[in-house]
């Protein structure tokens, strides 16, 4: 079984054999999805292609994916005396 990531929006989808029909985030009218159509990639396949980049910030440790991927965001981690906040 496969965990299926969709390469358009970056949701993650439960375990398969094949990927979804379908991404329903994507298939809202406000989601652009390449002419190619819906395309599927997952952990191994991002892990062949891309990297983890880890960068301070402003003081904040950040972790992003280089080349960007799907709707391209990073995280920012917040360190306090109590715990740490993504």
């Amino acid at each position: 079984m496969t965990f299926h990531i969709c390469e358009t929006c970056g949701t993650q989808f439960a375990a398969s054999e094949a990927p979804p029909g379908v991404c329903p985030i994507c298939t809202d009218e406000r989601q652009y999805v390449g002419w190619g159509g819906q395309r599927w990639t997952t952990h191994e396949g991002l892990a062949a292609s891309h990297r983890v980049l880890v960068e301070e910030d402003g003081g904040l440790l950040g972790l992003r994916l280089s080349p960007s991927f799907a709707i391209d965001q990073r995280t920012l981690v917040l360190t306090t005396a109590s715990r740490r906040i993504l």
